[in-house]
């Protein structure tokens, strides 16, 4: 990877902690939260977790910025485009990048290592397994691990805030 892409990988991944942090100061705060950019470099969508706010299992913050930009597009097919995510995606959200073609998919924190501490994972299939078994020709790029340091500070100020909101 060249190094003015793993620059404009860090520069996404860091705006992207950077908005899912103020899901902390909600009454639903998550350290889970996704942006989507167009193949001109144009954020499309953002979105965080709210899989307790909402009380749906599916309302991952990966599924939830791609809901966000099908509808502003117009089409189902997110071709051209690259999905950030503070946090390995799951398989579900893996999938649903895969069905809604996106080319790259680039993430911070892992789920095994980093998000298991505090979420027992229910699933222990990478993002690139799923991606390496993909059908079609063009297959989503995966990358690990951009800006992982920072994730997974996002990850212990969202513990604090959760337990502030507990006390």
């Amino acid at each position: 990877m060249s190094e003015i892409i793993k620059d404009l990988h860090s520069k996404r991944m860091r705006d992207l902690i950077e908005y899912t942090s103020t899901s902390l100061m909600t009454p639903y705060p998550s350290p889970f939260g996704a942006s989507i950019y167009n193949s001109e470099g144009e954020l499309i969508a953002q979105a965080y977790d709210t899989v307790i706010k909402n009380g749906d299992p599916t309302c991952h913050g990966e599924v939830n910025a791609i809901r966000k930009a099908v509808k502003k597009i117009g089409n189902r097919s997110l071709k051209g485009c690259a999905l950030y995510s503070t946090c390995e995606p799951c398989p579900m959200c893996m999938a649903t990048s895969i069905w809604a073609e996106i080319d790259v998919v680039v993430f911070g924190a892992t789920a095994k290592e980093d998000a298991n501490l505090y979420w027992k994972q229910p699933l222990d299939v990478t993002a690139k397994e799923l991606a390496s078994r993909m059908l079609c020709k063009q297959k989503c790029i995966v990358i690990p691990q951009i800006e992982r340091a920072l994730s997974q500070k996002l990850f212990k100020s969202w513990k604090l805030a959760m337990d502030a909101l507990k006390a």
